[in-house]
């Protein structure tokens, strides 16, 4: 893993880019516009949908499985709006601060 954060290919500062514009990414891009959020947010979101489909959306024991309290699961449910019709790529919404 190259963590060397002078090289030219990392930059700090992130492009905007209009309200509904999506700009054509090529492979080097993506990997530079993936924060650390992005990716916990995604791992969370799996392993949560994971935890429910298994335990058939029983939520306390949902929550058992992923050794986080039950409070703490509901509010990643909402936090990341995740739904029993929730089907394909699980992709977390992004925040608006």
């Amino acid at each position: 893993m190259n963590t060397n954060l002078d090289s030219p290919g990392h930059t700090a500062q992130t492009n905007r880019q209009s309200p509904g514009v999506e700009p054509v990414q090529d492979d080097s891009q993506q990997r530079r516009d993936m924060s650390l959020r992005s990716v916990r947010a995604v791992a969370e979101v799996t392993a949560i949908h994971c935890a429910l489909q298994e335990t058939g959306w029983n939520r306390k024991r949902a929550a058992k499985l992923l050794s986080i309290s039950y409070r703490g699961l509901l509010y990643k449910i909402r936090q990341h709006n995740i739904t029993a019709q929730s089907s394909g790529p699980l992709v977390p919404l992004e925040r608006k601060e």
